[in-house]
Parts: C-alpha cells; sequence; structure tokens
C-alpha cells in the first residue's frame, strides 16, 4: 500500500531527529522522509513478522496471551508505527484483517498517538471504515488539542458505533470544548448514545452546559439514566437553583431506587443553593421517615451542608433513644456511627464502631467497622492506634492501599515512618511461602 502524504510525514517523522534535518528545507521534508520510509521498510517487516500471526487472534479469545503480545510488539518503539498504521485498513482478509486492524490498533495505543495524530486525524475522516473506527478510538489517547477538535468536527458527521467511539474518545480526553456540541445529543432517541453523552459530560466537568442539561433530564423517560444525571450534575454543578428544581422530583418517588436515592441526596449537598428551603423540606421528610438507615444519615449530613444543623440532631436523637432500648443492635450503632463520623465527632464514632465489632457476627459489617475506625483514627492523627486497627482488620497491604486511595487522610497517615515500618512487615508476612 502506497501511504498518502500526510500518513508518511506523521509517522515517519518522528524518526527524523537530529542536527542533519534541522538544515533541509520544508519544500525537501517529504521527499526525504519517504526514502528514509523505504530504507527503514525492510527492518520494520522483520520487526514485526513475528507478531502477525498473532495480532490476527481474536482478542477476546485470547486475551492474556494477546496482552502480552501486544506489549512485546509496542516495545519495537515508533520505528514499527508506519506498518501498524497501514494494517488499520485492509483491502480484503475478512475477520482475520478484522482481527488484525483491532490488535494492532492496540499496540499503537500504547506508542503515543499523539506523535503521529495528522495521520490519525486523516484515516478518522476519511471512507474506509475499518480504519476510521479504529483512529477514532486511538484518537482518545492522542493528548494534543488536534485530537479534541477532530473528534468535535465528527460529532454531527458519523452515526451508530462510530459516533459512540466519537464520545468515548472525547471522554477520555475530557475535552470539555465540545460540550456545547455534544450536549444536543441528549435529544437522541439512542438510548446508548444519550448515556454516551452523559459519561462524557461527568468526565469533562462540562458545567457551561447545564441549562441544557435541565431541558434534557425534563424530557428524560428512561428511568435507567436518571442516576447518570445525578452523576452530571454532582461532578459538574455547585449551587443552582434550576438544577435543584429538576432534581428535586426524583425525591421520594419510584424512578430511584434506594442507592441512587442516596446518590441524589448526597449530590443536593453541592448543588443546591445554601438554605434552599424546598430542599432542606424534602431532606427533613427523609430523615423523619428513615431514622434508622443510611438514607437517614445522607439526608441528615446534606442538611448540615445546606447550613441546617437540626437534621443531624434530630437523628442522633432518634438513634440514642432507640440504641437506649435496643443496646446490642449493631446496626443502629453503624447508622449513628456513620452520623457521628460524617459531621467529625470522630471520637464518638470510634466508640460506636467498637460496638459494631462487639455486636455483629457479619463479615461485611465488621469490615465496614475497621474501615471507619482507621479512617477515624487517620483523622484524629493517632498514628499508634491507626496502627493496632490495621493489625486488627486483617487487610492485606494492598487493601490497606487501596482504602488511602480515595482517602487523603489514611493516604497522609499511611506515609507515616511508623505506619509505613508497619506495611513492610506485613508485606513480608503476606507473601507466598
Amino acid at each position: 500500500m502506497r501511504m498518502s502524504r500526510s500518513l508518511l510525514l506523521a509517522a515517519v517523522l518522528p524518526t527524523l531527529a537530529g542536527p542533519a534535518w534541522s538544515q533541509v528545507a520544508l519544500s525537501a521534508v517529504p521527499e526525504l522522509a519517504r526514502a528514509r520510509a523505504e530504507r527503514l521498510r525492510p527492518q520494520q517487516v522483520a520487526a514485526l513478522e513475528p507478531f502477525w500471526a498473532d495480532l490476527s487472534l481474536d482478542y477476546d479469545g485470547s486475551k492474556p496471551f494477546l496482552d502480552e503480545r501486544i506489549a512485546k510488539a509496542a516495545e519495537l518503539g515508533d520505528s514499527v508505527v508506519p506498518l501498524l498504521l497501514e494494517k488499520l485498513q485492509p483491502a480484503q482478509g475478512g475477520s482475520t484483517a478484522r482481527h488484525l486492524a483491532d490488535n494492532c490498533a492496540r499496540v499503537l495505543a500504547r506508542l503515543d498517538p499523539g506523535s503521529f495524530v495528522d495521520a490519525l486525524a486523516e484515516m478518522a475522516r476519511g471512507k474506509h471504515d475499518i480504519a476510521r473506527n479504529e483512529a477514532i478510538m486511538l484518537l482518545g489517547y492522542a493528548n494534543v488539542p488536534l485530537a479534541g477538535r477532530v473528534l468535535t468536527d465528527l460529532v454531527d458527521k458519523v452515526t451508530g458505533d462510530d459516533l459512540r467511539h466519537v464520545l468515548t474518545s472525547l471522554r477520555r480526553l475530557r475535552y470539555a470544548s465540545a460540550a456545547p456540541k455534544v450536549v444536543a445529543l441528549l435529544g437522541s432517541s439512542d438510548r446508548r448514545v444519550r448515556e454516551e453523552v452523559l459519561e462524557f459530560l461527568i468526565a469533562a466537568k462540562a458545567s457551561s452546559v447545564a441549562p441544557s442539561v435541565v431541558q434534557a433530564l425534563g424530557a428524560e423517560t428512561d428511568n435507567r439514566l436518571l442516576p447518570t444525571y445525578v452523576q452530571y450534575f454532582a461532578a459538574a454543578v455547585r449551587r443552582d437553583a434550576n438544577a435543584t428544581a429538576a432534581l428535586l422530583p426524583l425525591l421520594g418517588g419510584e424512578r430511584l431506587d434506594w442507592n441512587d436515592t442516596k446518590d441524589l441526596v448526597a449530590a443536593l449537598a453541592d448543588v443546591a443553593p445554601v438554605g434552599h428551603d424546598e430542599t432542606c423540606r424534602k431532606l427533613h421528610e427523609l430523615v423523619d421517615a428513615n431514622d434508622s438507615s443510611s438514607l437517614g444519615v445522607a439526608a441528615a449530613v446534606s442538611l448540615r451542608k445546606l447550613g441546617d444543623k437540626q437534621g443531624a440532631v434530630r437523628l442522633r436523637r432518634a438513634l440514642d433513644e432507640k440504641l437506649r432500648r435496643r443496646k446490642r443492635e449493631a446496626a443502629l450503632y453503624e447508622q449513628r456511627a456513620s452520623l457521628l463520623f460524617e459531621i467529625g465527632e470522630y471520637a464518638d464514632a470510634i466508640d460506636d464502631y467498637e460496638k459494631i465489632l462487639e455486636f455483629t457476627e457479619g463479615i461485611a459489617m465488621t469490615r465496614r467497622a475497621y474501615e471507619g475506625l482507621i479512617r477515624s483514627e487517620a483523622r484524629r492523627h493517632k498514628i499508634q492506634n491507626l496502627v493496632k486497627q490495621l493489625k486488627a482488620s486483617g487487610m492485606t497491604v494492598r487493601e490497606i492501599e487501596q482504602l488511602g486511595e480515595g482517602d487523603e487522610a489514611v493516604q497522609t497517615a499511611l506515609g507515616h515512618d511508623r505506619v509505613r515500618s508497619f506495611l513492610r512487615q506485613l508485606a513480608k508476612e503476606q507473601a507466598p511461602k
């Protein structure tokens, strides 16, 4: 196959570094690049020859093996980019050629697609179905402005799988500049397209299009998408009365399940204006109706963030009263501990977490109690107590590290010398014998 001028330059110019090339006239670069590509081609062919048969396999049926081979092929470096790009646009070969194109794209994704973005842009705009599809997906790994601009331009020019892949790549790039054009697709009749649009808007934190998303939420008929709308507002919108008005009808209805309602309650703490009367009224209703559940805790915590402390006071009073009569009920201690933790009363929360350990026989609740103890001690900066809880928890080193990945206070505590020493010893104890 004879490569186009743009494809050739994009693939070969990364290899043309050095002082000698700085003296070459720009008009002469394409021909020199072509000559160099032709000289290098035998070496590239020889380097990739051991991989073609393997890369022609169905990825889904050979994933562990192919992941290893794809990684090995990527180790060959930028010099093999031209041949890999050629395989993205097979002239024939049926499913084998399709598998080869897919796997070559996986190799290219590991080779900094930003360095050959011009070639990908040409393919993405082209008429070859396989090449266009593969290039669109690879543009999502090309972290350069041109990739985002090309994908944005394609939003209203492609359909079907190509459109969904455009949205996926824009999401991967978090290219917020595309939001005004992409948000119009919330009017699509295809639920999957609407879902991809929302996922992109969440990743890009595209607050500028909130009015359009509010309008789309009012027209949304598929309940399966409602949690994703909530996620968008939670990620991108702050203190917005219009967004709040659109979300409140979802509280107390049947369109969201229990867990999704909890997520909505948590989102309202940031989306609703501070002191918003209707939001506070509805959250108080949830506290009253769910004073023994995690939903009641979530409502009380959100009320506190909105400037209303009465929800937390009333909920704690209700839980105190229940525990006076049901002193061995671990679930009640768990709700009170969760409330106390969220409002910053860590010492009292620790007392309740320890009560959970005393009265529960459930593995899941025990694990949650230890997590609560670890998080509380980290916030109190009680390193000796923290190490004690880490030892008692029975967690692996990896589980402890994962606990810190989403919690800044725990992450900081894990960097303390005493904790690091404990983790090194634990790693030795847990190492395979």
